[in-house]
This record gives C-alpha cells, structure tokens and sequence, in this order.
C-alpha cells in the first residue's frame, strides 16, 4: 500500500503538512562514558519510516521500492548499476526489509555510533487493515531491536489511518474516539512502561503527525486520559494548541531556503520558526534534516542538499538553542528523499556531520567516521554466512558497548569485507 495513507504515495509527510497550512577509537575507548551526562546533551530521535517489503523477508517488493504502479524493479539495475527504485538514492546496504533483524541491527548501530539516542516510528496501529499490519510488525522489530542495542524508542501515530477506515467502512464515525482511546491503550500497555521508551517530562512522549482527522481536541483529551496515565502529547508544529496537546514539532520547512543561499540568513529563519512554536523550549521539538527531493508525480518541493550545507544549518540551530528534543527528518525516507542513512549517492555525510556535533556539544563522545563503516562489514558479514553465530553476536555486543576497536579485530579475523564510501 502507500506511504502515510494506503492510498496515493504523493500523501507523504511534507503533502500532509502542506495540506494543512558511545565513542570509539582505533583501539579500545577510554574509561569515561561514551557522552556527557545525560543532563548535559541533547535527546536526538531518528524519525525512522518502517514500511520496506523485500523478498529476503517477505517474499515480494513493497511499493516503496516500486513504485504504486510497479514503474520500478529492484532486480533490474540502472545506469549507474545500482538497484531501479522509487527513489533518487539507494541504500548503501541495498534495498531491504524493514523487518530484518540484520539489517535493524545495523542501522540501529550505525545511529549509537553517530550520536542518535533512539527512534521514532511512523506507526499506523496495531490493527490489520490494508498495509496497516506489516507496518505494526516492522514498528515490533525495530523497537525489539532497538531494547537489544541500548537505545530509546517511542511511536508517532497517523490520525489519518482512521479516516481510511471510516471512508472503506471499517470504522463507524460514532466509534471514532472509541478506537483511539484503544490504540491509546494499546500504547500504554505494551509500550509506555518499557524502560527503554522515550520520556519527556517524566512521562512517556505520544506524537501524532496532526492531528490531520480527529481535530476535535475532547476525543483526544478522552483517548490519553488524564494525571499520571497520560502521556506527553506532541503534534504538529501548527496544529498542537488546537489539539488540546503538550506540545509540538517541526519538521521540513522550505521557507527557510527558499531563494535563500546565505547560511546566516537560513539560521535565522530557522530559530524564527521554531522559536515561534513556543516561548517554552520542553513545549517545541525541532528538526534537523539534509534536504527534501521527493519522486512524486506532483512534487511538493524541493531543498536541496547543497553537499551537506542544508543539514549543517539546521542541525547547528538545534544544537545551539534551547530545545531538548531533536527529530531528524528522516533516517529513510526514500520517497521524499530526507536520509540520513548512509547512500550511495552522499555516503555517510550525514552521519559524519552529526557526529561532529555531538563531540561538540558532548566533549566525552569520542566516536570517529571510521566506526560509521563498522555495522555495515558486520551486516555484510552475516550475509555472506560461514561464521558462527556466537562470533557475530560478540561483534554486535561490543559495538553496541562501544569497544570499536576490539570490534574491528574481530570483523577483520572473521574475514568481513573491507569498509564501503
């Protein structure tokens, strides 16, 4: 099915905004902690899209890598040898399955050691309704392995699904608030006590990306409950006073570079932006991306990447201002081209540059561009196959604990190949 909606893919997360307006070094690290205390650093969360279907796991190409209309095909290369998708970038890992513990496994690596704390999912419930499910699995298995690698997780749920199911007569209008308060439920059961989840405010963090449908403020005051049981509420940037919510986030804001190529300028107009959301910096999560360049028929824009440049600007205002929270936008969406995923087209750019940040601002964070090349060898590694599973698993624990050096022994003994980019 689509992206955001099972509908048209042009419904992506910049449509619907428009539509509403642990170091590591050659060898073994030093004692200290990987970062600074936690009071003391930034809570950056990976926006992370969980919905790629492939054969290795599911037996077929999802229209994410197709295309709604199959005007793709990922076994077929283009002419630059790389795999034909329904994107401008390719994975450096290749097209994958969002269920793949391989492949979590690496990208979850490749964020600790760039200096991510965790991931926020864009989830569409636990139901089975059109593509509905495979997304839920997908959201299961990455916080699955997120809990196994030491890193944080919370979902961003659409409120827009629920519009889907009423207009295919799945949902009755009457039942609306009904079947919110039980995928708030539904949270707060299996998600929100886990140790791992994010918190805000001493509270687990909830973000809608709207509220899109169910506007009315007093359904979603019903569906989180309220005292101690309720949850940070986030929303959209514009739309989270209406909604009754604790909050709101930012995501790509293509003002701030139109007709604009002066970096000082771009900064300002940025702090403006956010700074606008709230006088109260715990009440705004700001976003850091490395540009937008989507594929749809009807394109919603375009920021360009200017080699770095874009991510540079953004990401320093919100290291620099006052705000705790951090979402980039995103780890991997292909369709509007926002990755911070290491691609053959940028490499690891994005991630060396997050990584400078974060030694900036947390003078104990001592991981290197060269440790960004370590979860790929290890994922190369367990495809290739041939070594046993124990030693794969003791190259995945020290990674994730930070021993970098004494990882690349053991990735070079095992044979792994040699670092991509």
């Amino acid at each position: 099915m689509s992206s955001r909606l099972s509908e048209k893919p042009v419904l992506g997360v910049v449509a619907l905004l428009l539509a509403n307006l642990l170091p590591c070094v050659a060898g073994e690290p030093k004692k200290e902690t990987p970062a600074a205390p936690a009071e003391n650093r930034k809570v950056i969360l990976s926006h992370y899209m969980p919905w790629y279907e492939a054969p290795s796991m599911r037996g077929k190409w999802g229209g994410h890598w197709t295309g709604w209309k199959n005007e793709h095909d990922p076994e077929n290369k283009n002419a630059k040898g790389l795999p034909d998708i329904y994107s401008h970038y390719h994975p450096l890992i290749g097209p994958y399955d969002s269920t793949d513990p391989d492949v979590l496994e690496c990208q979850l690596l490749q964020m600790k050691l760039a200096g991510i704390d965790g991931v926020v999912a864009d989830w569409y419930g636990q139901i089975e309704f059109h593509d509905y499910g495979p997304i839920h699995q997908a959201t299961q298995a990455l916080f699955q392995a997120s809990e196994k690698l030491g890193m944080k997780f919370c979902a961003l749920y659409e409120d827009r699904t629920i519009e889907k199911m009423v207009q295919d007569g799945a949902l009755a209008k009457d039942r609306i608030g009904e079947h919110l308060t039980k995928v708030v439920d539904w949270c707060r059961k299996e998600w929100f006590g886990h140790p791992n989840y994010v918190r805000h405010k001493g509270k687990p963090l909830f973000l809608n990306f709207g509220p899109i449908y169910v506007k009315d403020a007093e359904i979603w005051k019903q569906a989180l409950g309220e005292g101690e049981q309720r949850p940070q509420f986030f929303c959209l940037h514009h739309l989270w006073r209406s909604a009754g919510a604790d909050g709101g986030f930012t995501w790509v804001h293509f003002e701030a570079w139109e007709n604009e190529k002066d970096g000082k300028v771009i900064r300002q107009k940025l702090e403006n932006i956010y700074g606008g959301i709230s006088s109260e910096p715990d009440e705004v999560m700001v976003s850091a991306t490395v540009g937008f360049h989507d594929v749809y028929e009807k394109s919603y824009g375009r920021v360009d990447h200017r080699n770095g440049e874009t991510l540079k600007e953004s990401l320093d205002v919100c290291m620099e201002g006052p705000w705790s929270l951090v979402q980039l936008v995103t780890w991997n969406d292909y369709g509007e081209g926002t990755i911070f995923e290491p691609t053959h087209e940028s490499g690891y750019q994005a991630l060396e540059t997050l990584q400078e940040a974060r030694r900036k601002e947390a003078p104990g964070f001592l991981f290197t561009a060269e440790d960004l090349r370590l979860p790929v060898r290890l994922l190369e590694l367990r495809r290739k196959g041939g070594v046993e599973a124990e030693t794969l698993e003791k190259i995945s624990r020290l990674l994730a604990e930070g021993k970098c050096g004494e990882a690349r022994k053991q990735l070079d003994a095992a044979g792994a190949p040699p670092p991509k980019s």
